[in-house]
């Protein structure tokens, strides 16, 4: 038997050794079963849609069909939102964030949930207007609707509002971003609504190749026959097609808008 001086503290048994290696498995497994995973790296290729905001109308006028996204994000950090209508002519403005500040907003989209589509109804409401909200995801594109958002919000939908509301830049409108140049569209899509009202005597007549539906998309020198016609007009400018009136809204399209049908998308 080993006589310990005195003074000595106890040795540990080896249960007591054993314990905290235990312990220290149980305290780890236990914070990496509850950590939230991170956002996914954004793509960097300006031609990628990563995030859309868009805010439509409950019963919009003819020319608000025209209205461009509030807001546009694409890969690497590039951005182009609406501007001043020139004439009948949407148009817009684009410009890029800083790495740190792209990285930060999906960062934000991801923590506000936009990373699963969902939609946000408001009963109470009947004639409301629509936010949508896309978000990229490794596994393509998501889309968030809220219903009535300025009617607010708590949990998810008010998770969307406050990303909405806090994280995203207002519509430059007539004060573009520092930095920023004019967006120069490669196809411009004619919004048409027949069936308005107006005094025949002072609508114009449809110079370009007549309307045949309510979308068509033009391109080359179609496009620039349309841009000057666009700049010559207003938005409640009346045209006369066909025996019919129409009231037509000239929308350029994105990087990522191809055909009419990408306009109908939320």
């Amino acid at each position: 038997m080993r006589v310990e001086p005195a003074g000595t503290p106890p040795r540990p048994t080896r249960m007591r050794v054993l314990l905290l290696p235990l312990l220290l498995v149980t305290v780890t497994a236990c914070g990496t079963g509850t950590a939230t995973p991170p956002a996914p790296a954004p793509p960097q290729d300006p031609k990628t849609l990563v995030l859309r905001v868009q805010e439509l109308h409950s019963a919009p006028r003819p020319w608000e069909r025209g209205d461009l996204p509030r807001f546009s994000l694409y890969g690497g950090g590039h951005v182009i939102a609406p501007a001043r209508t020139s004439g009948a002519l949407r148009t817009a403005v684009k410009y890029r964030m800083t790495p740190t500040r792209y990285r930060e907003l999906t960062d934000a989209a991801h923590a506000a949930g936009l990373a699963r589509a969902r939609r946000h109804e408001d009963s109470t409401s009947t004639d409301a207007s629509l936010l949508t909200v896309t978000y990229r995801t490794p596994g393509g594109l998501r889309g968030t609707r809220v219903t009535a958002p300025e009617a607010g919000g708590d949990g998810d939908r008010g998770r969307v509002l406050d990303f909405v509301r806090t994280r995203v830049p207002p519509a430059p409108s007539d004060t573009p971003p520092p930095g920023s140049t004019a967006y120069r569209p490669t196809a411009l899509a004619i919004l048409a609504t027949g069936g308005v009202g107006a005094d025949d005597s002072t609508a114009r007549p449809w110079p370009l190749r007549p309307i045949a539906g309510r979308c068509e998309v033009v391109t080359g020198e179609d496009l620039v026959r349309a841009r000057q016609l666009a700049l010559g007009a207003r938005q409640n400018t009346r045209w006369s097609s066909g025996g019919t009136l129409y009231a037509v809204a000239f929308r350029p399209l994105l990087p990522d808008e191809h055909t009419c049908r990408d306009l109908d998308r939320p």
